[in-house]
């Protein structure tokens, strides 16, 4: 199995930061986490052009949303989202 590397923290460090990753992840929209984690795992054995292709269909499925509407309007207003 693959893994990410997003950043690289003395041990002291792996913890916490490890966790102020989770929480930011888990403030994410479920059903966007969902499509963005099949594209993760479509990633292992796709092509370039089919991912692109699936990443366009997630992105205009996403775009449907009320979560998408409240980013949106959380933008505008300069404000942290509340997504459902």
């Amino acid at each position: 199995p693959a893994g990410l590397v997003s950043r690289v923290v003395p041990a002291d460090q792996l913890l916490p930061t490890a966790r102020a990753l989770a929480d930011k992840i888990a403030a994410n929209p479920g059903a966007v986490m969902r499509m963005t984690k099949r594209l993760l795992r479509e990633g292992e054995h796709s092509t370039l052009e089919s991912l692109l292709e699936l990443s366009a269909g997630y992105q205009a499925l996403a775009h449907k949303t009320a979560d998408h509407r409240e980013a949106v309007m959380a933008f505008v207003e300069k404000r942290k989202p509340r997504f459902q």
